[in-house]
């Protein structure tokens, strides 16, 4: 009787509550992460490296165009963050450029870490959103759900063969002595650190419930579906590539999703229209995405053949095709894909606060 109680409070507790509309999520956020590890396997299995190169031509630098519209495209919010937008890239700029002159190695680190930090704070902004949508969640649900994202990320991080392989790595290049004993210990302990949190925050979450507080299912199922992304690319397979295209394509799809609603409800519902898309629909908005993309590749005076996914429909390009495919330029390709994306994760440390009105006027 003691169960069947709990299972009927667990359910009487249960607020859905949509970012969009059923179809929508269901798609974007739920279905998107395992589509994104098919693609990523027949892209192993199928195309060369350069496919990495071309979902971030298509997906990546794109969804940093994204940001821009978001952050330039909104006069309501160049008029509030006026200094932060203006001098924060500049700041960047600079420090890159000093970055790699005289430590270089730093500026792989920073941008490494920030780009992780970056993608367990999307998915945590994308959770409050699920809880801001269905009025659920207590006091204390943001600050655990933030810590739940940080240990499952670096826990992932600590213990999948992939992630394993690159720290254990970097020790020795760093001349830490680390042996297979201790790599074990390390992995073990952060299971049992995991564990142990886990654990806890089920129980924080029963008595929300006990207290009255609403539990949104659909926060958990993103979270799931988003990590079962993260852990079984690592598992799966010691390719960054697979790694690399099934991330990307989650986190920049999502990302692209969001914003487009974002500028779409704020066309709806303000009487001051985003002036870098005046006229706002799905069509314009991917092609001009798609034209950023294209704009950036021939300023960086990359190959075209890149958006070709490593398939004959561009010529060949002498500078792609000459690449040795191997840990080490797999390796440098993602951080130099990463690199790029400094600002825009500077700008998403405070463009996308839930608790700000303005924001979530636009959700």
């Amino acid at each position: 009787m003691a169960v069947i109680r709990e299972v009927i409070a667990v359910m009487s507790s249960l607020s859905v509550g949509y970012i969009r509309n059923p179809l929508a999520d269901w798609f974007w956020f739920i279905l998107l992460p395992p589509l994104a590890i098919g693609f990523a396997l027949l892209s192993e299995a199928w195309l060369s490296f350069v496919a990495l190169a071309s979902v971030n031509l298509w997906i990546t630098v794109p969804h940093h165009f994204g940001t821009w519209c978001r952050t330039y495209g909104l006069r309501e919010d160049w008029q509030r963050f006026r200094s932060r937008v203006v001098i924060g890239p500049i700041v960047i700029v600079l420090a890159v450029l000093s970055g790699l002159v005289w430590a270089p190695l730093t500026i792989f680190l920073v941008t490494m870490l920030w780009d992780h930090q970056h993608s367990v704070m999307q998915q945590h902004g994308l959770a409050r959103i699920y809880d801001f949508k269905a009025q659920a969640g207590g006091p204390q649900t943001g600050k655990l759900d933030l810590w739940l994202n940080i240990v499952l990320f670096v826990n992932h991080l600590v213990t999948v063969p992939l992630w394993t392989e690159i720290w254990v790595q970097q020790c020795y290049t760093w001349r830490l002595p680390i042996d297979a004993p201790t790599v074990q210990m390390i992995q073990a302990f952060s299971y049992l650190g995991t564990g142990c949190f886990v654990i806890y925050y089920l129980l924080q979450l029963s008595q929300a419930i006990k207290s009255g507080y609403k539990v949104n299912p659909m926060k958990y199922a993103f979270l799931l579906s988003s990590y079962a992304l993260w852990y079984y690319a690592g598992w799966h397979t010691d390719s960054i590539l697979v790694y690399g295209v099934a991330h990307r394509i989650m986190h920049g799809l999502q990302y692209l999703v969001i914003v487009y609603w974002f500028l779409e409800r704020k066309h709806a519902t303000s009487s001051t229209k985003p002036w870098m898309l005046p006229k706002l629909n799905v069509w314009f908005f991917a092609i001009v995405g798609l034209a950023y993309s294209l704009a950036f590749q021939l300023l960086l005076l990359k190959p075209l053949s890149d958006f070709g996914f490593g398939l004959p429909l561009l010529p060949a390009s002498p500078s792609t095709d000459a690449i040795a495919i191997n840990r080490s330029y797999e390796i440098y390709a993602a951080t130099l894909i990463a690199s790029t994306a400094l600002i825009h994760y500077y700008f998403d440390s405070f463009i996308w606060k839930i608790r700000d009105e303005k924001t979530q006027q636009g959700l």
